[in-house]
């Protein structure tokens, strides 16, 4: 552990290993969890572009991404999609 910081409204714990990898847990506004995860230092290669569209639904006038508390037909659906599967085939 590098730090952990016990506040009770934004709580976090770090952690480091000998190698340089390193993970994080922070709860931030409105309870959001943030968890983040660092590799140690890799060569630099390209990434090919995506090749499909997203798709999850934009929210109109919304600049971020929304807070939990706001619904979404998308992300709160009860059965997964017909022909969707978690691999995307």
């Amino acid at each position: 552990m590098t730090a952990v910081n016990n506040d009770e409204v934004f709580p976090a714990i770090y952690a480091r290993t000998r190698d340089g990898f390193s993970v994080s847990l922070r709860i931030g506004g409105q309870g959001q969890a943030f968890f983040q995860v660092d590799t140690a230092c890799v060569r630099e290669s390209e990434v090919a572009d995506s090749t499909s569209q997203a798709t999850a639904p934009l929210y109109e006038g919304m600049e971020l991404i929304p807070r939990p508390n706001i619904h979404s037909d998308f992300w709160s659906a009860q059965t997964p999609e017909v022909g969707v599967t978690a691999r995307g085939d």
